[in-house]
């Protein structure tokens, strides 16, 4: 969604519905729709980008000028269809003008490592200097003794990492190279999303609130087994005799 909460950016196959063979996967553009125009088929929503590749995971930066996306438009000719059968591959992320959608600038890659990576789901700070992203940059463990067995997983993305971008020049961001890395674990680090307050300030606030509950409130009382309260929503327990 824009800043004033007018707009909405979204991705949609709808383009590709009529025109594509049975059984060939759809592709996926970008499309923009006023967020009053009431019922969805009437809402005659602008297509943002247009090719034959796959894109997605969309976010509008935070002063309404460009919308970062994840695409495969970087897939080399001559590359499998699908990466281990799983999705097409090669994401990378871009950001597209929203005056001029023929502007768009690819801000981090994943050609030049050599790998059918997965530079995905890309988030704006909140100033709008930073974006964050999960990618498999960093290589992802073959060794599957020492790997949790995600057996829902449709992949694993690796880490999250950061870059720092200019708010003012879109093709000053184009192929940065300096990338900080933010996770390094061996479990799947994916979506991530940037908060805009302080994860203390909210343990503080809940911990307020244990401490105040009446003492025969069996949720609180001081419970010594609640540690905190994260920006997931998760509470932190270390054992349940609370």
């Amino acid at each position: 969604m824009n800043p004033t909460g007018t707009k909405l950016v979204f991705r949609s196959t709808r383009d590709w519905v009529s025109v594509t063979p049975p059984g060939k996967p759809l592709f996926r553009n970008l499309y923009i729709m006023d967020t009053d125009s009431g019922d969805y088929l009437n809402a005659n929503p602008t297509r943002l980008t247009k090719g034959e590749w796959n894109d997605s995971h969309c976010q509008w930066s935070p002063n309404g000028d460009w919308i970062v996306f994840s695409s495969t438009r970087d897939k080399p000719q001559g590359a499998p269809p699908l990466d281990n059968d799983l999705d097409p591959g090669y994401y990378a992320v871009f950001l597209v003008s929203v005056a001029d959608p023929s502007v768009v600038v690819r801000v981090i890659g994943s050609r030049e490592f050599d790998i059918a990576g997965h530079v995905n789901h890309p988030f704006f700070s909140p100033n709008g200097r930073s974006i964050v992203f999960a990618s498999d940059m960093a290589a992802v463990s073959v060794d599957p003794i020492s790997m949790p067995l995600f057996v829902h997983s449709v992949r694993p993305y690796g880490d999250i990492f950061s870059v720092d971008i200019d708010p003012d020049d879109i093709r000053k961001n184009e192929n940065i190279k300096k990338v900080t890395r933010i996770t390094h674990s061996r479990y799947e680090n994916s979506t991530p999303c940037w908060n805009v307050f302080s994860i203390q300030h909210m343990i503080s606030l809940w911990n307020k609130y244990m401490d105040d509950l009446p003492k025969s409130d069996t949720r609180g009382g001081g419970c010594p087994h609640v540690e905190g309260w994260h920006m997931t929503g998760h509470l932190h327990i270390n054992k349940r005799c609370c």
